[in-house]
């Protein structure tokens, strides 16, 4: 979920403008989508239903100690690190909570990361864990409502929304806030202070203005450096905890946990604690990393993750599927040669760092070659493909703003040009879950059902492991199935959808999770109709 922040991003886009400061986003699940907005399917059966493609060849490559950018050498030259990185207190905390079964260590490349000790098998949890320190709105609060009184009044001077200043505060301990203007309710510990202040977030050479504010105006016994690495750790660091009233958490021994496009551990909420399961199988001496970006995010061409990530959490990933030179199996086009036709063109991912370098650019597809024809794309081909994905997005955001549905005659024009020049590609996904969405708003539940089934086989073949994005599909897929003609047929097709989805979903979040019995409830009640069928 997007909460809270100034700067925001109005519409979907190629590459994350850079005011689009999604912090939340990047650490939130990006759970199922309603059913209207039209979501996507099963593999075919029938001629001229959705081909499926490629799929990168890491998925069958056994990670062993190689996982997320690590080798052999970086794992000889990890090490404690700098005293400052607090590794050994991180494994004293590991051993007394966790038995041990995660190692913290420095890496020169990445800081600080989690190695497992042990193995774990896809599904199985690998730990639960309290909260650090959560922080929500308090409207009761003085000091909360001078905050936000001081916000409106100079709002050139703060870059957040009141509630991440009010976290940072709200760290502070008793003695820090002892001659406080107004009150401001329940701090931190010192112990908890000091782990807060371990978790990661940039060097900081001076406090910013609205720190010094915030010390001048609330808290004057406070250090405006310690407020404001308190400010930058609750925006690098923290994990959505409620709506009502908006709350942030920070978890301690979670967060040294390193990014992947192709993570092997996911996480998710048990009440507060936070749950940590296997994603796909670790081996002792992997890397156990999680995804920063929502289950959509991860179908994202390599471009756009790789922008999100380095704008919400300032690094540029080099994952398994974002290092130069790989394909972008997020990014297909229809050969564009006219003896051709058929084949796809697959971008390669960027080749390195940079804004210049992750944008949608024609370099990605200089010399790329033709899964059919085989031949290189020439580069006034690759400026081509690169303007069809630059109108395909104008496409998206037409439609996802236009506030009338588009008539038939205009949905089936522009599915057809979608499918002449997208073959494996996420803006043609964006694009049908538009065109999902106005079929169900005009009740051609057929067509609806036909895209859905698309959309899921792009799912599938995206994203190379469990994927709560592809369990949802199926699981709106099972809802158009049920929503059509009640023919035994139909029910079949339902129930089938929700097996498959639960099938993803039990190994991701659990048996007693609200995404997992949501789907059992639907499962069990359309077996119910297929009995009487």
């Amino acid at each position: 979920k997007m909460l809270r922040l100034k700067p925001t991003c109005s519409r979907v886009r190629l590459a994350a403008s850079t005011k689009s400061l999604t912090l939340v986003l990047a650490r939130s699940l990006g759970g199922p989508p309603a059913v209207s907005s039209g979501l996507q399917s099963r593999p075919p059966t029938r001629p001229g239903d959705f081909q499926l493609l490629e799929l990168g060849n890491f998925q069958y490559q056994r990670r062993g100690v190689v996982m997320a950018a690590a080798n052999t050498e970086d794992i000889h030259a990890e090490s404690a690190g700098p005293e400052s990185a607090g590794v050994d207190h991180i494994n004293e905390h590991g051993k007394v909570e966790f038995e041990g079964s995660l190692n913290c260590t420095w890496s020169k490349a990445k800081g600080r990361i989690l190695r497992a000790t042990r193995t774990w098998k896809e599904g199985e949890i690998i730990l639960a864990e309290h909260p650090l320190h959560i922080v929500q709105e308090d409207d009761k609060s003085g000091a909360f409502k001078l905050l936000k009184k001081l916000i409106k009044e100079r709002d050139d001077d703060f870059d957040y929304e009141p509630l991440w200043y009010w976290c940072a505060i709200r760290s502070l301990t008793e003695e820090q806030i002892k001659g406080a203007k107004a009150s401001v309710g329940k701090v931190a510990t010192p112990e908890v202070q000091r782990n807060l202040l371990l978790l990661h977030h940039d060097e900081i050479e001076e406090p910013s203005t609205a720190a010094n504010i915030i010390v001048n105006e609330i808290v004057p016994n406070a250090d405006p450096m310690t407020l404001e690495r308190l400010i930058q750790i609750w925006v690098l660091n923290c994990f959505e905890y409620s709506d009502k009233p908006a709350g942030y958490s920070t978890y301690f021994f979670s967060s040294f946990m390193s990014h992947s496009c192709w993570p092997n551990a996911v996480w998710h909420y048990d009440g507060t604690d936070h749950v940590l399961r296997c994603r796909r199988d670790i081996a002792v001496g992997d890397e156990v990393c999680i995804s920063y970006l929502p289950e959509n995010g991860l179908l994202q061409s390599a471009p756009n993750r790789k922008t999100e990530l380095h704008e919400t959490k300032r690094f540029w990933c080099d994952c398994e599927r974002c290092r130069p030179g790989g394909k972008d199996y997020s990014r297909g086009m229809v050969c564009p040669k006219a003896n051709c036709r058929k084949g796809t063109v697959f971008a390669n991912t960027p080749s390195g760092p940079g804004n210049k370098e992750n944008q949608l650019s024609a370099n990605h597809y200089n010399g790329v070659t033709c899964s059919e024809c085989g031949e290189a794309m020439t580069k006034t081909e690759a400026v081509k493909l690169v303007a069809l994905e630059k109108k395909a997005q104008e496409l998206v955001n037409q439609y996802s703003e236009a506030s009338t549905d588009p008539t038939a005659k205009t949905l089936e024009a522009d599915e057809k040009w979608i499918d002449e020049n997208f073959k494996q590609h996420v803006l043609q996904d964006l694009f049908l879950e538009q065109l999902c969405a106005a079929y169900a708003n005009k009740k051609r539940l057929q067509d609806q059902r036909r895209l859905l089934r698309r959309r899921c086989d792009f799912h599938k073949v995206a994203y190379p492991g469990l994927s709560g994005a592809h369990a949802w599909s199926l699981e709106a897929l099972g809802d158009c199935n049920r929503n059509m003609k009640g023919t035994k047929a139909n029910l079949e097709a339902a129930k089938e959808c929700y097996t498959e989805a639960l099938a993803i979903l039990r190994l991701m979040f659990g048996e007693d999770h609200e995404y997992v019995t949501d789907v059992a409830e639907k499962e069990a009640l359309v077996e119910i109709d297929v009995g009487r069928a």
